[in-house]
């Protein structure tokens, strides 16, 4: 019990180190976005106001020039008491709610500018305008007016970016990692079903029986076929595994993202069909751009769709990148060699370095049996088998096959007392020397 629970203490503490990095990454990016939004609010909300009431004052000045020049042409209708009232009415009405996109009433005997004005640098579009700062998607319902906005926006940008392509980045990896390990189970999965059925079996008979009707490629066909179309291929590059998945599945799973979008803009209560929803998701995740935002939805349910589609979008399209980087090499790869069923260049590299290795070793035992039989002219190949046999046997004699011949790497080995000198003095010839190692060690 108390190794079962040391065992959890250090697999709790080695998921805590591995996580609280990346959960310090995304609590910083949004501290990061949220002071972003009051800093925007705080600079541009007086001068956003200003500037709509001096909208509002030109509409008023205008209003009552076509009040003046109505009474002018129309001297009956005029001398009513609500004719400049209702002049006011059906202008505010007609024209300038058409253009606001937004109902309002202008007085022309009361000052209610302060009450028209609608502030645009409240708490949502604050913050989905420092949204579309760090995601580069654009905002247009709130932009700011000011220089010293303008220049903070700059600065925003180009330290919020990096850090929120870090994350997407991240959490792409961690999406691709599960993707990768459910479709790894699907291909298991697939692959025991079949057994089960038989139907690889019959698959398997079958491609052996056209190979011994003399059709050899068959098999090599199908098996690249199969290994494009249904299993997971694993390209070994080195000592390391480069998982692929197939462009289909890329696609398909930011298609159903951007799908899961639309669904979700149509149960929200939005007033667009299906087809519309869909393409307002894919603007927001593929193409990252708020130009078709909705704005018929609940203020709050628009921060949320927006907030979830864009930011997971920019994940879902790092994932699908990543996914899709090792897929596309290999299809250039075969472009490149038009469309042969190729291996990697390194893995035929490290073929002819093994092939060079090997042949480096039989001429290592060739000199070695020179050395050893110097009275052979010919070597044949039970001189060879014999090398080996006594090399499996005797270790000695494979460090003496396999060392090198330099005269200041071999040991000195005295014989005899009056051949006993300095450690590293060797006043013995060196083929005397040699012949000496030699029959110690085969003696």
């Amino acid at each position: 019990m108390s190794n079962f629970l040391c065992f959890s203490r250090q697999k709790l503490a080695q998921f805590t180190k591995m996580a609280l990095p990346h959960c310090g990454l995304y609590f910083f990016i949004f501290l990061y976005l949220m002071a972003g939004a009051w800093t925007f609010a705080t600079v541009e909300d007086n001068a956003d106001r200003e500037q709509q009431l001096v909208k509002l004052s030109k509409i008023r000045d205008v209003y009552q020039k076509i009040a003046e020049i109505a009474s002018q042409e129309c001297s009956i209708a005029s001398k009513e008491s609500h004719f400049r009232h209702q002049l006011f009415r059906t202008l505010s009405n007609r024209l300038s709610s058409f253009m606001e996109a937004r109902d309002f009433l202008l007085n022309p005997d009361v000052n209610q500018l302060e009450e028209l004005v609608l502030p645009k640098w409240t708490a949502v579009p604050s913050i989905l305008y420092a949204l579309s700062i760090l995601t580069t998607t654009g905002y247009l319902s709130a932009v700011p007016m000011t220089k010293f906005g303008q220049f903070i926006a700059i600065v925003y940008g180009l330290v919020g970016i990096p850090l929120m392509v870090l994350a997407a980045v991240d959490i792409g990896r961690f999406l691709s990692d599960i993707v990768l390990r459910l479709y790894r189970k699907y291909c298991v999965m697939k692959h025991k079903i079949a057994k089960a059925c038989g139907c690889s079996e019959k698959k398997q008979l079958i491609m052996e029986l056209m190979e011994t009707k003399g059709i050899p490629h068959v098999s090599k066909i199908r098996k690249r076929k199969r290994k494009g179309k249904e299993m997971m291929v694993t390209i070994k590059e080195g000592n390391a595994e480069v998982n692929r998945l197939p462009l289909s599945v890329n696609a398909s799973i930011l298609l159903v993202f951007c799908m899961l979008g639309g669904v979700c803009y149509t149960a929200a209560g939005g007033q667009k069909s299906f087809l519309e929803a869909f393409f307002v998701t894919f603007n927001l995740v593929a193409n990252l751009t708020m130009a078709e935002m909705p704005n018929d939805l609940n203020n709050i349910l628009t921060f949320f769709y927006i907030l979830i589609f864009v930011t997971f979008g920019l994940a879902v399209l790092s994932m699908c990148g990543n996914l899709a980087a090792s897929e596309l090499r290999a299809v250039f790869m075969k472009i490149h060699y038009f469309g042969r069923k190729i291996s990697w260049r390194r893995q035929q590299m490290s073929k002819e370095k093994q092939s060079g290795i090997e042949l480096t070793e039989m001429l290592k035992i060739i000199i070695a049996i020179r050395e050893l039989h110097p009275e052979k002219d010919n070597i044949t190949s039970e001189d060879i088998m014999g090398i080996l046999s006594e090399v499996r046997y005797n270790p000695l004699c494979f460090d003496f096959c396999n060392q090198k011949k330099r005269r200041d790497t071999i040991a000195f080995t005295p014989q005899s007392f009056e051949a006993l000198r300095f450690a590293d003095e060797l006043d013995v010839d060196d083929t005397v020397h040699r012949a000496l190692s030699r029959n110690h060690l085969f003696s």
